[in-house]
């Protein structure tokens, strides 16, 4: 899969800014009430294991994550180009 998301990443960085505020870390179940996005979504975005992101998801993260720093889509989500042989692969089927 060529795009991924960053939840993870976002995770820690609002973990360390709540350490600095002397509040506790943030979980992934804290995340989903506060952000209104299910705890199984967001278990399959930290592990890598999903398949697709609604933009609903994607709006509501992002809103989450800018109460805390300025935060994109690209900050949340990257993008990197197949590796050729992957494409060859893909076409040969």
């Amino acid at each position: 899969m060529t795009v991924s998301c960053k939840l993870r990443l976002l995770l820690a960085r609002v973990n360390v800014e709540r350490a600095k505020r002397g509040v506790g870390a943030l979980s992934l179940r804290r995340l989903a009430e506060e952000s209104g996005v299910s705890l199984s979504v967001l278990a399959a975005l930290h592990t890598g294991k999903n398949q697709r992101i609604d933009y609903t998801t994607i709006d509501q993260l992002l809103t989450y994550f800018n109460s805390y720093f300025t935060v994109t889509t690209n900050d949340l989500l990257s993008w990197e180009r197949a590796r050729e042989t992957d494409v060859l692969d893909i076409s040969s089927s």
